[in-house]
């Protein structure tokens, strides 16, 4: 092969490259997925059970550039999202860093949309791919962690077995890259935050802060990122 045939050779699988990028997804970087292992369990193990909208950012760096149908698989972990060709379920081959998908009401406004990242680490029970739901970013960052386990449970007098989803939530507050396990409470949340609680403790007041939604706590903490 000349110079002249080789340099176009490379020139071309170079731009094919970057086309493959620039589209998101080229056949390498999905696969087929299948969650036949949990038929026989009450329940669901996703986030919400339809298809949602919503964006995703892999760890490479390239975003989707148009909205995609997203579930997100809390016991396994893993997005998946519906080829638009055959309407079946995906997998990413390469890793996601983030993704925001809609609400169960399928509400696409910003203001409503989910956020999930990965790549945080130090916490136990979790690795780098882990993704947990981000409540507020900052200096002070709120994060939750939604999981689902597969539970098996027998009736007395029963001879057969039932398995359930069991449902488990824990929140984190990261400063200066450690992260610290906080309840949904005013005690628990005011004493990572200290160093402003007077601040907060009006805030709260002004605002009847309900520790209860993950949105007015988010909020919180949020307002405590500007002090």
């Amino acid at each position: 092969m000349n110079f002249k045939k080789l340099f176009t050779l490379a020139f071309c699988l170079s731009v094919f490259a970057t086309t493959a990028s620039a589209q998101f997804m080229h056949q390498r970087d999905y696969r087929l997925i299948t969650t036949s292992q949990y038929t026989d369990v009450e329940g669901s193990p996703y986030l919400f059970e339809d298809w949602e909208p919503g964006s995703v950012t892999l760890v490479n760096g390239v975003s989707s550039t148009e909205q995609m149908q997203l579930k997100y698989n809390v016991v396994d972990d893993v997005l998946t999202f519906k080829d638009k060709a055959s309407g079946e379920e995906m997998a990413f081959v390469q890793k996601v860093k983030e993704f925001k998908i809609a609400p169960n009401a399928g509400l696409t406004d910003a203001k409503y949309m989910k956020l999930y990242r990965s790549g945080f680490t130090g916490i136990e029970g979790t690795t780098a791919d882990s993704f947990f739901e981000v409540l507020a970013d900052g200096k002070a960052q709120l994060l939750k962690r939604f999981t689902k386990v597969v539970f098996e449970s027998q009736d007395i007098g029963s001879a057969s077995k039932k398995k359930t989803f069991l449902e488990k939530e824990k929140y984190y507050i990261i400063m200066g890259g450690k992260a610290t396990v906080v309840k949904n409470d005013k005690k628990s949340i005011l004493s990572v935050l200290a160093d402003k609680q007077p601040q907060l403790e009006d805030y709260i007041k002004t605002n009847k802060v309900s520790f209860k939604s993950d949105a007015q706590v988010g909020k919180l903490v949020d307002y405590y990122n500007t002090l």
